[in-house]
């Protein structure tokens, strides 16, 4: 029985919007599948009393899919267009040295360019200078302040897929879609209900529609199986109360988003197994596109965060050379009027102090009901907070994984190794928010945890020519799987360092083309919009003038786009370099000792550790922790760092012992005693089992009887628990410490991070030193003076 469609085209992004246009163009018999619901004009959530009244995926399908996963946490749209929702509509292209490595080969800038120029085309992109409403005042500051910091030339206003026609004046656009034009009310990122973006629905997917392909909406993808000819997809049906349907197609077109097509790929090869033959490589090359956030409050001058599109201005830092090149975008942002509170609740300064030992679950739940109590806060206020956006070329070294046992997505990020990254993006951010007047404030998880937040979500299913290397053919094809493509931002082989939404567009253009030229067997196969159009001539002759014949000249609907980072100027050797240094530290560090499983008394440690002794039940772990940004570590009271190596624990770990990852370390909290101070180890790792677990461990610092500091710097009083929180039940407790010898060959580990210079080096090791050892004064000996 022949398949029903050519081709099944699953997701509405970037990638999903352009392959169902353009195969509907062609005549191909087309169905979209989409998970999440169409927004008619005025149909985006606006109930900020409750976060489960149409904004949250996870109820009742609304519109952002946070995903707090091991690693990172991932915010995504759903919806009919995607990301197009609720991005912040900027579309750059790429620098052309971004394409030197790690692309297969025929992708370049110039290759590229032509799929970029059709983009612009179907978006009609401009700058925030094509306005009659005038520059926002938060577009204003940012050039003044890239004028204060000497960054005037790397300074430019980004393309963005706004409609800049006068407001409340509905129009069609040229799709025959009526749109009105922005009114600058700062809703583009939680969906603008005016239909003055230039979203996906409003171009690639009418158009679709026009041509004949059929959208479900609410249909989510859980399995695609091979047929001969063809692929199944299976999808749950959330309109009919999840009832499970199939679709058979020719061709699959997986658009879901880097992290969801990726994720549906493991579930088919790793759990239903219709997929078996899959590239190893799948899941690794994932990147978070350098994504970092920050925020400035109290700012000097209004910066009216509501007031225009998310971003308007953007600009750029080159610093060093060759693989230690770090290249990353700044960008101005906005929020709505509404969510001044919530933007509050990260205001360490003015905020409630947070717990030290919160892992990322827990951090998120308090913020969500800090941001409540601080939602009344007065308009005023808010016209004085602003919001920093940062994106760069990162590693491109995560990986998205399922968990063996729980089979729960998570992803493995090193951020160690892009730390070079992070800290000239932290830089940056304290050098403007001076310029503004104040002070520069951090997303806590990234604050407390050093998780990052990526909105920019890529790779996973990197092109390469070879398995070997990569999930898909060059083509977007994947491996071993005739008529299977992955079209969307996770066929993307590196991170790109810009907004990528003009680059997955591009990509998706060029490979869906190649496609329908060989589907079609018609090898100048071009998208309609780049097929040259006739044009009367500009001016009718006079009738005073002689008759001449009329010339009709020929002209392509598409020209070449504008590209605003092109234009920029990066002076020999790099941008200017940041007053702001932004130094760090790094030591390893080796405990051993004895866990007992099941005993009685969790809080009898000491007791636990002997009957451990007894049964052989060894722990041991060696770690590395690094402190990303010492001044900051030393002026909170948190004092975190970062967290990683490996753990033995007898029973729980493999004979090789698990990795620990985005582990958090904290020196020197307080707690309720004022003499006492308590160290915090909180390891996340997964077990032999497969199942998570939690070291949850604490040194006390408190003047006992007797001389006793090396006893409480060295002795760690530890529990083990199932889960990665820590609300989850003890399975283990004891004592770990560190000895004598471990301790001095630690002392031969520690390394400054982000600088060279000698002095800069031997001062940060006099700071840490000085608190370090002002704390221990403060506990053992002041306390006999007070």
């Amino acid at each position: 029985m022949a398949p029903a469609y050519d081709a099944l085209v699953i997701g509405t992004g970037f990638g999903g919007a352009v392959a169902a246009c353009r195969l509907a163009q062609a005549g191909l018999t087309v169905r979209v599948l989409e998970r999440g619901l169409r927004y008619p004009k005025g149909g985006f959530p606006r109930d900020f009393e409750d976060p489960r009244n149409g904004w949250l995926w996870q109820h009742r399908q609304g519109l952002f899919d946070i995903k707090l996963l091991k690693g990172m946490s991932v915010v995504q749209a759903a919806g009919y267009g995607g990301g197009s929702l609720i991005y912040a509509n900027v579309h750059l292209r790429p620098p052309p040295d971004v394409f030197a490595s790690g692309w297969p080969e025929g992708y370049s800038r110039e290759a590229l360019d032509p799929y970029y120029d059709l983009v612009a085309h179907m978006l009609d992109v401009q700058p925030i200078t094509a306005s009659a409403r005038g520059l926002p005042p938060k577009t204003k500051r940012m050039q003044e302040v890239a004028k204060k910091l000497g960054r005037e030339a790397q300074f430019f206003h980004p393309n963005l897929a706004v409609r800049f026609a006068p407001a409340g004046e509905p129009l069609p656009n040229k799709f025959g879609v009526e749109q009105e034009g922005c009114n600058y009310c700062g809703e583009c990122d939680i969906g603008c209900n005016r239909r003055a973006k230039n979203t996906l629905d409003l171009n690639y997917l009418a158009v679709a529609e026009a041509k004949g392909a059929q959208v479900t909406t609410q249909a989510e993808v859980t399995r695609i199986e091979p047929l001969s000819p063809g692929y199944r997809v299976t999808y749950t049906d959330h309109a009919s109360a999840g009832m499970q349907r199939t679709v058979d197609a020719r061709r699959v077109f997986l658009c879901a988003g880097a992290v969801n097509s990726t994720e549906l790929l493991l579930r088919n090869r790793d759990v239903l197994g219709t997929l078996p033959d899959l590239s190893a490589r799948l899941g690794s090359r994932y990147s978070a596109n350098g994504d970092f956030l920050a925020f400035a409050f109290d700012t000097k001058e209004p910066w009216d965060p509501a007031v225009g599109p998310t971003i308007t201005t953007g600009m750029v830092v080159e610093e060093g050379q060759g693989k230690d090149k770090t290249w990353f975008l700044f960008q101005e942002g906005g929020h709505p009027v509404q969510a001044a509170g919530l933007m509050v609740a990260m205001d360490p300064d003015r905020a409630m102090t947070l717990p030290a030992d919160l892992l990322q679950r827990e951090l998120v739940k308090v913020l969500r009901t800090r941001s409540k109590e601080m939602a009344a806060i007065e308009n005023e206020r808010g016209r004085f907070q602003a919001v920093f956006l940062a994106m760069g070329r990162d590693k491109s070294n995560g990986r998205l994984s399922l968990s063996p046992v729980t089979r729960e997505l998570q992803v493995q990020w090193d951020v160690p190794a892009n730390l070079p990254l992070y800290r000239t993006q932290e830089q940056l951010c304290e050098d403007v928010a001076r310029a503004l007047g104040t002070r520069a404030a951090y997303n806590p998880l990234w604050e407390r945890l050093h998780l990052p937040v990526s909105v920019h979500n890529l790779g996973g299913c990197a092109m390469a020519e070879e398995p070997a290397y990569g999930v898909l053919k060059p083509d977007g094809e994947v491996h071993g799987y005739p008529g299977l493509y992955v079209m969307d931002g996770a066929a993307l082989p590196v991170g790109i360092g810009v907004n990528p939404s003009s680059s997955i567009a591009a990509v998706a253009e060029r490979n869906v083309e190649g496609v329908i030229r060989q589907v079609k067997d018609a090898p100048n196969w071009t998208a309609p919009e780049r097929a040259p159009v006739k044009a009367s001539p500009a001016y009718p002759p006079r009738a005073s003038m002689r008759m001449m014949p009329e010339v009709e000249t020929v002209t392509p609907a598409v020209v070449p786009g504008t590209d605003p980072l092109g234009d920029v100027v990066i002076p020999p050797g790099g941008t200017v370099a940041s007053p702001t240094p932004v130094v760090g530290l790094r030591f390893t560090e080796r405990m051993k000792g004895f866990l007992q499983p099941g005993h009685p008394t969790p809080d009898d440690y000491a007791g636990a550790a002997r009957a451990g002794q007894r049964a052989g039940q060894t722990a041991e772990f060696v770690v590395t922790i690094t402190l990303p940004n010492l001044d900051r570590f030393l002026a909170q009271e948190a004092h975190g760092g970062i967290v990683q190596g490996t753990l033995h624990v007898r029973g729980f770990t493999p004979p090789g012992g698990a990795p620990v990852e985005n582990g958090v370390f904290n020196l020197f909290v307080g707690t309720e005693r004022f003499y006492e101070r308590r160290m915090l180890y909180l390891m996340p790792f997964t077990g032999v089992d497969g199942q998570p677990y939690l070291l949850d461990g604490y040194k006390e610092v408190n003047d006992d009887a007797g001389f006793d500091v090396w006893s409480d710097t060295s002795t760690l009083y530890t529990v083990l628990r199932k889960g990665h929180e820590r609300s989850g039940p003890v399975v283990a407790s004891g004592i770990i410490r560190l000895h004598l010898p471990d301790f001095l060959q630690q002392l031969t580990t520690f390394s400054v991070l982000g600088t060279s210079s000698p002095l800069k080096q031997a001062d940060a090791m006099r700071r840490f030193g000085g608190m370090f050892m002002g704390t221990l004064w403060d506990v053992f000996a002041r306390a006999k003076f007070d």
